[in-house]
């Protein structure tokens, strides 16, 4: 099997085990630090200790395995039908700032420009319920990076980060945004327009939840790692010392990260969180409108160094390892090699 055929067949194997009820996420996961393969675990569930819950579900025997691999097909081809690939930590396109954190996602689920994940990032951040103030700094903040070449990151949650988004796609400026959910939910409530201009204006949606998984206050504190993760620079327009948003300006810290408070003339002795930032994390507290020179500074230092895209770029071809996005057919049985019923389906 080559190594293109190797990872479908994996993915519709991973889909399979996350439709059975009683497999959620956190079985999965450690499934996939254990090394072993989704596809000999359809075969010999009992390796992992899920021959029960297989039973239970109706996958049972030969006959369970096949329809167990063809719920894996149905659900590949339905996030083929929208856009989103699936991408594994040990495939060479899985974006490089979340492999290199010691906590990196095991998987990712992509929806749009997957290249926007490797490029330098400006992470914007903040309260769901904004006082005009950090309204107002969340647009400063991503006007300053228009025409930039910046991506911006946030969380598509009301407030702060819908701000962050739909002002970058006033700008033009390419954003992604960190589900705490599944790909497939609408998360909050409402978002979904929103998202869908994320996409059309070349921007990205991405989680590491299984494509139906609901919200919880746990997924969104570990998404708020991939945000510190993906942005070069992590900027809180406004938050206060307990909240979400202070579990992100600490994985930003973790990461080495460089973290910018803003705060307008006057402001900052009602703003406890900036003292104890810069004393805890390091963060810099620039007063707008007169630190934007030290502002542009910052993304200026960012900008002249070099992406892992770039770097990669730099080294000779033959030593580098080609990804292929091609499409391609899949074996519609656990050990079957013929095509599926549609043909082709997306290497996901």
């Amino acid at each position: 099997m080559d190594d293109k055929e190797f990872w479908r067949s994996e993915k519709v194997a991973f889909l399979a085990l996350a439709s059975v009820k009683g497999v959620g996420f956190w079985t999965i996961q450690k499934i996939a630090q254990s090394g072993a393969g989704y596809k000999d675990l359809l075969k010999e569930p009992e390796k992992a200790g899920l021959d029960k819950i297989f039973r239970e579900a109706g996958f049972d025997g030969l006959e369970g395995q096949e329809k167990l691999w063809n719920v894996g097909l149905a659900s590949a081809r339905n996030l083929a039908a929208s856009a989103v690939v699936l991408l594994f930590k040990n495939e060479p396109s899985f974006p490089s700032k979340l492999r290199k954190i010691p906590d990196a996602p095991e998987w990712l689920f992509v929806q749009g420009n997957v290249e926007n994940l490797e490029k330098h990032a400006v992470a914007i951040v903040g309260t769901r319920k904004p006082s005009d103030d950090g309204l107002f700094l969340t647009r400063y903040v991503v006007s300053s990076l228009a025409k930039s070449g910046f991506v911006t990151v946030s969380g598509l949650a009301l407030g702060i980060d819908q701000i962050a988004h739909s002002e970058s796609v006033r700008y033009q400026l390419p954003t992604i945004a960190v589900l705490g959910t599944g790909i497939l939910q609408n998360y909050p409530k409402g978002s979904e327009p929103l998202r869908l201009k994320i996409l059309q204006a070349g921007g990205t949606v991405i989680t590491e939840y299984l494509p139906e998984q609901s919200y919880s206050a746990e997924n969104f504190v570990r998404r708020n790692r991939l945000q510190a993760a993906l942005g070069d620079i992590l900027i809180p327009a406004e938050w206060q010392i307990k909240s979400g948003t202070a579990h992100t300006v600490k994985f930003a810290h973790k990461y080495e990260k460089r973290i910018i408070n803003v705060y307008l003339p006057g402001t900052m002795p009602d703003k406890p969180e900036l003292d104890f930032s810069a004393n805890s994390y390091g963060a810099i507290n620039l007063q707008i409108p007169f630190d934007t020179n030290k502002l542009m500074n910052e993304y200026n230092l960012i900008s002249n160094s070099k992406t892992q895209s770039e770097i990669a770029q730099s080294i000779p071809t033959e030593i580098t390892t080609p990804v292929d996005e091609s499409v391609s057919s899949s074996s519609n049985t656990v050990d079957s090699s013929e095509n599926s019923e549609s043909g082709q389906l997306p290497l996901i």
